[in-house]
C-alpha cells in the first residue's frame, strides 16, 4: 500500500502525458491528470438533470473501442454501479494494448453510506458473469434501498419518513426491472479485500484467465476525498495482441479516434 496521494501524481507515475484512453463515467468530476484529454464515455447523456461529459455512448460492459487499441482505461466510482463487474473487467482487458493500464477506484464501505451492507462475495460476481447479469437486474435492491444510510444518503430525509421512502425507491426499482428497464444503484459493495481478491481470481479462473499485475494500491485515496480504493492494474497479454497494439498504436499516433469504431454513437455536442 502506498500513501495518499492525490489523482494527478498516480497518473502521473502509471499513465503519464501523451496517451490514448478512455474515461467510462466521469459525469461532472473527471479525473485530473489525464493528458491529453480521455475519450469520455457513458450510458447517459444527462443524468439527476446535469449534462454528463461524454462524447461517446457505452456501457462498462460494452466499450465503443478497438481490440488492444486503448493506453488505459479510467474510472472512478463506477465498478459499484455495474451489475457484472467480470464483464466489464473483460471489456476493459479487450480494449487495452498489452502494457495497457486499469485505473480503477471504487468507494470503500466502510466510509461511505453503504457501511452496513454486506460485501459482495467474489463467487457472487463470478456467478453474474456466468449469469449474463445486467442492469435489468433486481437481485439486489432491497439490499440496497434497506441496507444503505440514509442519514448519509438522502440527508433531507427526515428519519419518521424514511420507511415509507424505502417503500416507495423499491416500488420505483422493482417495476422499472419489470418493465425491463435499467436501474442505477450501487449493485455491489468493496472493500479492498474482495477487490483485490476478484483481479487475482481472474487470472487464474478459466472463463478469463487475465494476463495482468495489480501494480499500485491506495487505501483513503484521494486524499482530498479519502472515501475510496485505487487499483491500478497493468495488462501483460499474448504476442498476437502484442502485434495488434503495435499497429493500433501507429494507427492511434495518426489520429487517436483510429481507436473508437465504426459503429460508434456519439452524443451531440
Amino acid at each position: 500500500h502506498t500513501a495518499a496521494m492525490t489523482h494527478e501524481e498516480k497518473v502521473a507515475r502509471w499513465i503519464g502525458p501523451g496517451k490514448i484512453g478512455v474515461e467510462i463515467g466521469a459525469f461532472k468530476s473527471p479525473i485530473p491528470g489525464l493528458v491529453p484529454r480521455p475519450i469520455y464515455v457513458d450510458r447517459f447523456r444527462d443524468y439527476a438533470g446535469a449534462r454528463c461529459l461524454a462524447d461517446y455512448y457505452g456501457d462498462a460492459t460494452e466499450l465503443p473501442f478497438r481490440d488492444n487499441s486503448l493506453d488505459y482505461v479510467a474510472t472512478s466510482h463506477v465498478l459499484e454501479h455495474v451489475a457484472n463487474p467480470v464483464q466489464a473487467l473483460a471489456e476493459w482487458y479487450r480494449v487495452l494494448r498489452p502494457g495497457g493500464i486499469i485505473y480503477c477506484l471504487v468507494p470503500d464501505r466502510r466510509y461511505t453510506w453503504d457501511h452496513a451492507r454486506p460485501l459482495t462475495t467474489v463467487a457472487h460476481m463470478l456467478e453474474d458473469f456466468e449469469r449474463g447479469t445486467t442492469v435489468c437486474d433486481g437481485t439486489h435492491i432491497d439490499d440496497f434501498v434497506d441496507g444503505v444510510d440514509w442519514s448519509t444518503y438522502s440527508p433531507a430525509t427526515p428519519a419518521a419518513d424514511v420507511p415509507a421512502k424505502k417503500t416507495e425507491l423499491k416500488k420505483i426499482y422493482h417495476d422499472a426491472v419489470d418493465s425491463g428497464n435499467e436501474i442505477n444503484i450501487h449493485f455491489h459493495v468493496f472493500e479492498p479485500p474482495n477487490l483485490l481478491e476478484l483481479l487475482d481470481t481472474l487470472r487464474t479462473w478459466p472463463r478469463t484467465r487475465f494476463a495482468w499485475e495489480v501494480v499500485d494500491q491506495a487505501d483513503r485515496f484521494p486524499a482530498n476525498n479519502p472515501i475510496g480504493f485505487l487499483a491500478v492494474v497493468r495488462v501483460a497479454k499474448a504476442w498476437p495482441d502484442r502485434v495488434a497494439g503495435w499497429l493500433n498504436r501507429r494507427r492511434t499516433a495518426r489520429d487517436p479516434k483510429a481507436a473508437v469504431l465504426p459503429a460508434a454513437k456519439p452524443f451531440d455536442p
